[in-house]
């Protein structure tokens, strides 16, 4: 104890709430500790230590970052975290980075918003990019928050602090739509901080993040900050879509370095679900990875891919900077970048591996584009494009960078602008579709391959990054992933025996369902008697797309599960069910008394199965209502819908 005492700290996770249990003695019910190395410490200098042998003290990610990139930049110091599970955020956190130089700052630090627990700088003004992610706070981001949280306000904490908040959420969840990063700015001003800034909001649903963000950073961060810190906009480097002092050489070999926090996994096997029915669907594939040593899961957990681009998109890209494919590239700059620097990388290997290609275009890349070309025209052109027609022409569609490039061959971009305009490739999540209690060491995915016509309209396909990139692996090929944890209850009950279970999932969504069914197997084979489950599942037909069906009906014999398919294209073969809402109408019965037994509620999709599993609770509840005598108030159920959210109705959507 006392040794882990001395290595680690132990925080109380801070999404619990307190649920007590009796047997012989009261104890909080499904309470854990996290355990988090003490400051200064690394898994390697503990490794080291516990062995006995010499330690030397280790700069701080944060510190290693500045300085192998900012030591030699000017400027006012200025702290950016973020708080940030998929990804987006710490992208738009590098964003800031990359453009303080302009404005005469100096990033000193970029990190996670835990690192900065129980501590924040007064010497410099800190900028928080968060997102909320159904109300609780991202994986990196709930000690901090909690710890905001639990300030005293007659303290005032923070009232040396300079601060801005910048906050990503999703309206789908309506009740708590961006409730992180408003209560994490609202908060600081209440423990005494000053608010440097109007806080900025964006939607990630729209799809406009990036664009959303940068008129933020334009309009109203940069001022803001260099009227309270007497800075200027540099003239070299002003607007803020030119280079910032990045200097890009052709040379050659290279060493790849990965930023995100994934190891190497292998492909055991890659296997085909679906079978062609005469017209053009998404392919849906099964994978079988062994994972990395040490790393474990949960049913309900996600694996986090590390892809790379498309090698058509990594060769559009080389002929429109005119780049053969043997270039080699080495990067310098004087701020902080999530580019590989001081080292000579081939170009193919960038352009796919560091990189979001198919990012769309914001209105500031489009400016910047228009300024890159000498042809009046075109340069109109790519102007009306930035503007009122941006929405309709560009974001709706998904237009690229690249997509502009090849539209208006005439623009000579520099790589080092192209390159600065993209943002860092980031992890992509799926749902593990397998138990741990079937083979701890191996998990699986489901996914579907996105292969179909861009919506530019430029002739090109519009393909998934991640879901082409597994496409490609075979067994045997190495991979780099992660485990994500879930914020939200999407686990199987820990009371089994009592807690009846309802799935609904269309597509790839039977995911996480098909490992709910493996545990279930599992444990029933081990001799313990669980509650029904139901699962709702909706695809085009039984020969196509009925996925697992051979294992789901081998579970089914076991009573781990009931399946209750709708098939879209041959409903007279589900009880003359197309969708799954009509499925689960069809046997509303069933579902209703498992719902007075309290069963809990899990659905799994896309925004469009959600929102019909939604609406068919809310007429379920109204059923109800009627069958009681009561009155059947629409606005009522669907409030009563909303409040069981995350505690026995709980969602997982994906588009």
């Amino acid at each position: 104890m006392a040794m882990l005492l001395q290595n680690f700290n132990f925080i109380l996770d801070p999404t619990y709430h307190k649920h007590l249990k009796q047997t012989l003695t009261i104890k909080p019910k499904d309470m854990h500790m996290r355990a988090v190395l003490r400051d200064g410490l690394t898994p390697t200098t503990l490794e080291r230590r516990l062995a006995g042998l010499t330690v030397q003290p280790e700069a701080t990610k944060a510190t290693e970052e500045m300085t192998s990139s900012s030591a030699t930049a000017e400027g006012i110091p200025l702290t950016v975290l973020y708080g940030s599970n998929s990804g987006t955020c710490e992208a738009l956190a590098q964003r800031v980075a990359s453009d303080a130089a302009s404005h005469g700052f100096r990033a000193t630090k970029v990190d996670c918003l835990d690192s900065a627990n129980q501590t924040l700088p007064t010497d410099q003004p800190v900028v928080i990019v968060t997102a909320s992610y159904e109300g609780n706070p991202p994986d990196n981001a709930g000690h901090f928050v909690a710890w905001v949280e639990g300030m005293k306000k007659e303290d005032a904490p923070l009232k040396d602090v300079n601060y801005v908040v910048f906050g990503c959420g999703n309206r789908d969840w309506v009740q708590t739509f961006h409730r992180i990063p408003k209560l994490v700015d609202t908060q600081m001003e209440a423990m005494g901080g000053t608010r440097l800034a109007e806080i900025g909001l964006t939607d990630v649903s729209t799809g406009e993040v990036f664009t959303e963000f940068e008129t933020w950073e334009d309009d109203i961060l940069w001022p803001a900050l260099e009227r309270k810190y007497r800075t200027e906009t540099k003239g070299d480097a002003a607007p803020t879509h030119k280079i910032k002092g990045m200097n890009v050489e052709i040379t050659n070999p290279r060493t790849s370095t990965l930023r995100q926090d994934v190891k190497e996994a292998t492909v055991v096997d890659a296997r085909v679900l679906t079978q062609p029915d005469g017209e053009q669907q998404e392919v849906k594939k099964h994978m079988e990875i062994k994972l990395p040593e040490g790393l474990s899961y949960k049913s309900g957990d996600y694996l986090a891919v590390l892809p790379i681009n498309p090698k058509e998109n990594v060769h559009r890209a080389m002929r429109c900077l005119q780049l053969p494919r043997d270039a080699h590239l080495s990067i310098t700059t004087d701020g902080p970048t999530s580019l590989p620097v001081n080292e000579s990388v081939q170009a193919y290997d960038l352009l796919s591996s560091y990189v979001e290609l198919g990012q769309p275009a914001t209105k500031r890349n489009l400016l910047a584009l228009a300024e890159a070309d000498s042809d009046d025209k075109t340069k109109a052109e790519i102007t009306r494009l930035s503007g009122d027609a941006y929405a309709e022409e560009i974001s709706s569609k998904r237009v690229s960078v690249l997509d502009v490039l090849e539209r208006f061959p005439s623009v000579q971009l520099p790589i080092g602008l192209f390159l600065s305009m993209l943002p860092p490739m980031r992890v992509r999540q799926y749902s593990i579709s397998s138990s741990p209690m079937w083979n701890p060491e191996h998990a699986t995915i489901t996914f579907s391959v996105l292969n179909a016509p861009s919506l530019s309209g430029s002739g090109q396909q519009y393909m998934g990054v991640a879901s082409t990139y597994l496409d490609s692996l075979a067994p045997g090929d190495v991979l780099h992933v992660g485990v994500r944890t879930p914020s939200t209850a999407f686990r199987l009950p820990s009371d089994g025996e009592n807690t009846p279970v309802v799935c609904v999932a269309a597509g790839t969504g039977l995911a996480p369902f098909r490992a709910f069914a493996q545990e279930r197997a599992s444990m029933i084979a081990a001799g313990r008697r669980l509650a029904p489950a139901l699962l709702f599942f909706g695809c085009r037909s039984r020969a196509h797309d009925d996925l697992y069906r051979d294992e789901l009906e081998q579970w089914e014999r076991l009573g781990a599960v009931s399946v209750r398919r709708a098939y879209s294209r041959e409903a007279e073969a589900s009880e003359g069910c197309r969708h799954v809402q009509d499925r689960m109408w069809h046997d509303r019965d069933e579902i209703v008394a498992l719902w007075r037994r309290q069963a809990k509620v899990f659905v799994c999709g896309s925004r469009g199965v959600a929102n019909s599993a939604r609406d068919m609770a809310i007429k379920l509840r109204m059923e109800m209502d009627k069958q009681k005598g009561a009155a059947a108030d629409e606005k009522s159920a669907a409030e009563w819908i909303e409040s069981l959210r995350n505690v026995r109705y709980v969602m997982d959507v994906f588009d």
